[in-house]
């Protein structure tokens, strides 16, 4: 089932500027969050600055430039709770994932497994937002889900 029309734009709205920019992950140590997202994941370091003990950047996917993800690391950070697949996770408040959306999921799994990378749960459809999804992890266990456009 393809995804219904959007509904209409309020640019009246006192909101109408708001834009999606970048999501912030806390890490407990930057260089190492930063190895997994650059030389794992193939990501690309837009900028990096301090904030206080903490060293931060921007890091953008292979062949985006409109979506950042913000790395926040250094000491301090405390580990969260491990859920063993993405049903489990959906008890706890707050945040839950990013979704990422790929050409094929089969094919990004295959990849991110040959490098190492947590996989949390193998693919699976939805008819109603007409999607294969599939979710991974980064070693501190954040979720992040794979979706891929059906027909």
């Amino acid at each position: 089932m393809p995804l219904p029309p959007a509904p209409p734009q309020d640019t009246t709205s006192p909101f109408a500027s708001m834009r999606g920019h970048h999501t912030g992950i806390r890490y407990p140590d930057f260089e190492a969050a930063r190895a997994f997202w650059v030389d794992t994941m193939g990501w690309r370091v837009l900028q990096t600055w301090p904030y206080g003990d903490l060293t931060l950047a921007y890091v953008l996917p292979p062949a985006q430039d409109d979506f950042r993800l913000e790395i926040l690391g250094g000491p301090g950070a405390t580990a969260q709770q491990q859920f063993g697949d993405v049903d489990a996770s959906l008890a706890v408040n707050g945040y839950n994932h990013v979704c990422l959306s790929v050409e094929n999921v089969d094919a990004a799994l295959a990849e991110l497994r040959a490098r190492g990378v947590e996989i949390v749960n193998p693919p699976f459809e939805i008819d109603d937002i007409s999607a294969r999804l599939a979710f991974f992890r980064d070693p501190w266990g954040n979720m992040f889900e794979l979706s891929e456009r059906l027909g």
